[in-house]
């Protein structure tokens, strides 16, 4: 498995990255994220760091870059090499500085653009297909996301992560991922009596 890419965007985010690279798939092995530093991507997973020592510096070259250029960096370069996870970034802003919290986004396609899938309760999901979904998470919730979306049952994971978003996302537009994994791991029908509750 590669790993999901990082950007840093922030200064002040930097003594955070530290804390979101020890993220780690959930059978614990692994660890999640690779820190992008440079706009060239690397020849290989080696360029890429996975982790930071104590107080370890590191140099970005997405400090100040906008969300979009984080997400045009991912498209142009998912494809060109085979050790990056597709579909999935992470970044660390400004605000990641003050209360610890990572931004995740998904690139939703249509599953099938000839034939959109409906889920029930929910209709067509994604609403809109090739663009962007963003939650903003605890790191320790990072694997959860990206494997619910992309390893789960999408009759369930889809309507939680997609078709409730808005109802999982508090006041301060942190998104719930626990209460999100166990709706996933839930049956369909709570799902649909949610749906109607909110």
């Amino acid at each position: 498995m590669g790993g999901v890419l990082l950007f840093c965007i922030s200064e002040a985010a930097k003594p955070f990255v530290q804390q979101a690279l020890n993220a780690r798939w959930a059978d614990g092995d692994a660890r999640m994220f690779y820190l992008v530093e440079s706009r060239t991507c690397p020849d290989n997973a080696e360029g890429f760091k996975e982790e930071l020592q104590d107080v370890e510096a590191f140099s970005s070259e997405f400090i100040g870059a906008s969300v979009q250029e984080c997400q045009n960096w991912a498209l142009q370069n998912w494809f060109q090499v085979n050790f990056i996870e597709q579909d999935f970034i992470a970044i660390a802003d400004a605000r990641s500085a003050v209360d610890n919290t990572l931004v995740v986004q998904f690139y939703g396609r249509a599953l099938d653009p000839e034939d959109p899938v409906e889920f029930e309760g929910f209709g067509v999901l994604p609403h809109e297909s090739d663009t962007w979904v963003e939650w903003r998470i605890e790191p320790r919730w990072a694997c959860w996301v990206f494997s619910d979306l992309t390893h789960g049952a999408l009759e369930m994971s889809y309507p939680v992560y997609l078709g409730l978003k808005e109802e999982l996302t508090d006041e301060n537009g942190v998104f719930d991922a626990a209460e999100a994994q166990r709706l996933v791991c839930g049956s369909p029908k709570e799902l649909l009596r949610r749906r109607r509750l909110d």
